[in-house]
């Protein structure tokens, strides 16, 4: 993992802080290691899954534009310290949050840390006097695309059913950018029917994530790895939508919305229900018929988890385009991905 990443997901320890992609039973709930119980001098989050901490303070961290020194007192891992100020404050922020929605909003997670900081460390009293330039949304077609329609054009980007047939495995060779723009990672992905890996490698430590067939596995120099459910679902999907247009395979149900903009380009936006009851956002640019934008959300007790993947600058590597520059981000986490060389049928 990158640095920001251990670092985020490291300060779950001294967090003052339901599901995620799919609901749990009562039973299930009631067996889950809450955080209390997982960590230590724990004040207000308590009784929230212990898997969920490291996704709050993330959120928490992008809310505010802040790193993990703004409410920690050391950076030496030893995170349950108090001393700062700063940690007692976001305690107080985080009871005066639930206590809005459970007043105002019958409990549901309407009022965020982002809600009033949006990206800043101290949220903006005063009106904005500039003129606010509000973009449209795109003017909407006489007649709806079908998701049939807006699938075919997809294949027929990639190159067509016959091109895609050809390819039975890939080997890519990639490059993992970091958010600075100069650390990078070599990575390595193969592909063929029921495997998907990518092996990304930090020096002597060899991180891979693996599906075979429904089962997902996460290892660290072959060591496991534990995933919490939302990103053992986004290992998966990564493997079952890369270069496939199939996706009527990949979601139980598929919704057209409406035209919307990314960028100053016109894009479809379809909502994919996955077999679990999640919803995704799949947006196809409606000229080039590409797929190039996937959000998945997974829910916590201060708000909604986001996960992005961008997927751009799409060339031909042996008949079938791809996009050579994909870029993935979460709240507080973000990489690019730069594809260098594409083998196929190796």
């Amino acid at each position: 993992m990158n640095k920001i990443k251990l670092i985020l997901i490291a300060i779950a320890v001294a967090a003052a802080g339901q599901q995620f992609f799919g609901s749990r039973s009562a039973d299930a709930q009631a067996k889950v290691e809450t955080a209390g119980q997982k960590f230590k001098n724990i004040k207000v989050l308590n009784d929230v899954p212990a898997d969920q901490i490291g996704p709050i303070m993330n959120i928490m961290s992008a809310s505010l534009g802040v790193d993990c020194k703004m409410c920690h007192a050391s950076n030496d891992r030893d995170f349950e310290k108090d001393g700062n100020e700063h940690k007692d404050i976001a305690r107080e922020m985080l009871k005066m949050t639930f206590a809005i929605n459970k007043q105002f909003f019958e409990g549901k997670t309407e009022v965020t840390c982002n809600t009033c900081h949006g990206g800043r460390e101290r949220p903006i009293a005063v009106p904005n006097l500039m003129q606010v330039v509000r973009e449209e949304r795109p003017k909407q077609p006489a007649t709806k695309p079908t998701v049939e329609q807006i699938l075919a054009k997809y294949e027929a980007a990639l190159g067509g059913k016959a091109a895609l047939a050809k390819i039975k495995s890939r080997h890519i060779t990639a490059t993992r950018v970091e958010p600075d723009g100069k650390t990078t990672e070599p990575e390595e992905i193969w592909q063929e029917p029921g495997m998907f890996r990518v092996d990304t490698r930090y020096g002597d430590y060899l991180i891979s994530e693996v599906v075979e067939g429904e089962k997902v596995r996460k290892t660290g120099n072959k060591e496991p790895i534990t995933l919490r459910p939302d990103e053992m679902e986004q290992i998966r999907r990564e493997a079952q939508l890369f270069a496939n247009p199939d996706l009527a395979s990949v979601y139980t149900k598929l919704d057209f919305r409406f035209v919307d903009r990314i960028d100053g380009r016109e894009v479809y936006l379809v909502l994919g229900t996955t077999s679990s009851g999640a919803r995704e956002r799949l947006y196809f640019d409606t000229a080039t018929g590409f797929l190039v934008r996937r959000v998945a959300t997974a829910m916590t007790v201060i708000g909604p988890f986001p996960f992005q993947v961008d997927m751009s600058d799409h060339r031909d590597f042996g008949g079938v385009k791809l996009p050579a520059t994909v870029r993935y981000a979460m709240p507080a986490i973000s990489w690019t991905r730069k594809i260098q060389e594409v083998r196929n049928n190796p």
